[in-house]
């Protein structure tokens, strides 16, 4: 289950998540783009048991509407579903014209009668005990980094539960040193320092990653080459020195797309 490169960050999440306390704090997982860390926490949900997580990713991600919108999709398919939604709707205007009543809070153009309370989304937020949270791409949240740190301490230390985040710390610190938004760096490693209890710095497998790329190959005789040739793929990525594991992937998938080229000939 474990990556040879990263085992020892597999043990303590596993110890992490097992905790049947609080442990008031979040776990940091760091690493420079495309080293492979969001793989990482991915293929460790993968491995558990999904259900028990809740992943988002912060990549532009500007209100935290957004965030609970992804939780409420996770925990709730059914109700998220387009089907259930486009019903929500028909329901919505049916009670506006049998009511009289304006569900978005402003009066009807009709006489108003009696009023009802507002009609609000369940509480699913409390529904999150046992759940562990994910957050990836913390570097790439449109929301200012103290704003989306201190949201997800909510989590933390009012909701108890243990989070994951994943992030690029360099970037975050060089942005805001670029920027000369030194105070936000500040601000930063201050929040950081309440809301981190570990952080750890994921380093690229590209062994277990690449092992994992193939099997999303579309070709059999496409996977069955790149297995045959997988260590001549590795020199050539760790030659390259380039370290991306994004960029190995999408070059697996363009010599998959020419080698059903190839068959099809």
């Amino acid at each position: 289950m474990s990556t040879t490169n990263n085992v020892h960050i597999t043990r303590y999440l596993d110890y992490y998540i097992s905790l049947k306390h609080s442990p008031e704090f979040a776990v940091l997982l760091r690493g420079n783009w495309g080293n492979g860390k969001s793989w990482f926490i991915k293929n460790y949900i993968k491995k558990h048991n999904p259900i028990d997580f809740l992943y988002v990713s912060l990549y532009g991600v500007s209100s935290n509407g957004e965030i609970e919108e992804s939780f409420f999709e996770q925990l709730h398919p059914i109700l998220a579903s387009k089907g259930m939604k486009i019903a929500a709707k028909i329901l919505k205007g049916a009670l506006m014209t049998t009511l009289k009543i304006n569900l978005d809070g402003k009066k009807s153009e009709l006489d108003i009668a009696s009023g009802l309370p507002d009609i609000q989304l369940p509480e699913y937020l409390k529904k999150l005990d046992g759940k562990v949270l994910v957050f990836d791409d913390l570097e790439r949240c449109a929301l200012p980094i103290h704003q989306i740190l201190g949201y997800i301490n909510q989590y933390v230390e009012n909701g108890g539960l243990k989070v994951i985040i994943v992030a690029n710390e360099d970037e975050i610190i060089k942005t805001d040193n670029k920027n000369n938004k030194t105070d936000d760096a500040e601000r930063y490693l201050t929040i950081k320092e309440k809301l981190i209890g570990k952080s750890f710095d994921v380093q690229s497998d590209e062994g277990d990653a690449l092992a994992d790329f193939i099997k999303s190959l579309e070709s059999s005789g496409c996977k069955k080459y790149v297995k045959r040739t997988s260590w001549v793929v590795l020199n050539l990525f760790k030659t390259a020195e380039y370290g991306n594991l994004r960029h190995l992937r999408q070059s697996l998938l363009d010599f998959d797309r020419f080698y059903r080229l190839l068959d099809k000939g």
